[in-house]
């Protein structure tokens, strides 16, 4: 049978204890995604995600790991829906969530260092391997454990935030490392762990920032880009060039490439390059919009260039 998701089997405890449902709030996260905060009889948890059916989830697997520690609540709260890490894994992993990416994302968000996962421990055997994976965000250590290294980083993922988003009063005696300016006036104090902590997260930020941002130009070239560019010479010129191309009364390739890049209207610059080889490095340069810049030996580069135009040109 099917197990149940945190938010069915919190309505089905609220159901048997006869208690009022738990109300769930909204907000948007700094960065994107949503924080959802779950108050149920004056208990209340947090959890975050990329859409609020995410983070909805997740608060409410963090509530029900509340509730197991209070006294008379915990009979009433079956195997199923009691604190199972593994049930609650395996509800994230149907939600296709990224968790290592959701804390990551987590900790940028609210100015806490990037967590630390790593493989700690392998046991077992061949056929039946067994990974533990360590998660660590400063102080705060979580562990994971699996017969796939990838499921375990996960896990130890999943406990990380649950810990980290239920309770933010276990995270405040951190060393926190912001990456917003100082206050003019302020001495900032030189540590060396600080400031490789402020790369990592600048260099995650600016990741994130540009995976999140919606956009959905990339300015990289591509190989059709090039080819749909010559294809949208005026036809007249592509005639020309093919001309020269088929020809076989050129006695060397340079001269042939030479009247291709003339029919084409093509204007190219040549020039030497340095090269630890004893023969010639050719650069060659072209006025158009895509790759103006061929670089290869002298022996080698005009017949490419004429290989290179003919299926550009078809």
């Amino acid at each position: 049978m099917d197990k149940k998701s945190a938010v069915s089997n919190l309505q089905e405890f609220c159901a048997k204890s006869k208690i009022p449902v738990p109300k769930y709030d909204y907000i948007d996260g700094e960065d994107g995604g949503y924080i959802c905060k779950i108050v149920l009889m004056d208990i209340e948890s947090y959890g975050n995600g990329r859409s609020k059916r995410d983070s909805k989830h997740l608060a409410a697997s963090n509530i029900m790991k509340k509730l197991r520690t209070l006294p008379g609540l915990s009979e009433h709260l079956s195997d199923d829906i009691g604190d199972n890490s593994s049930d609650l894994y395996d509800e994230l992993k149907n939600l296709n969530r990224d968790m290592l990416k959701e804390l990551r994302d987590y900790c940028v968000r609210h100015e806490m260092p990037l967590p630390l996962i790593e493989i700690v421990q392998q046991c077992g055997t061949p056929d039946a391997p067994e990974f533990l994976a360590c998660c660590s965000v400063a102080s705060i250590k979580r562990y994971g454990k699996s017969d796939k290294k990838k499921d375990a980083r996960q896990r130890a993922a999943i406990e990380m935030l649950s810990v980290i988003s239920t309770d933010m009063g276990k995270v405040t005696g951190m060393e926190v490392v912001s990456t917003k300016p100082a206050d003019q006036g302020t001495i900032p104090i030189v540590d060396a762990n600080n400031d490789i902590e402020t790369e990592r997260r600048l260099m995650f930020s600016t990741y994130r920032d540009l995976t999140d941002s919606g956009r959905t130009e990339f300015y990289g070239r591509k190989v059709c880009d090039a080819h749909n560019y010559y294809k949208d010479f005026f036809p007249h010129l592509k005639k020309a060039a093919f001309e020269v191309i088929n020809s076989t009364e050129y006695e060397n390739e340079k001269d042939q490439l030479m009247d291709i890049l003339k029919a084409l209207n093509i204007t190219p610059e040549f020039s030497t390059v340095p090269a630890k080889s004893m023969k010639k490095m050719v650069k060659i340069e072209l006025n158009v919009d895509f790759d103006r810049v061929f670089i290869d030996y002298e022996n080698d580069i005009y017949g490419y260039m004429i290989g290179y135009f003919k299926d550009m040109l078809e």
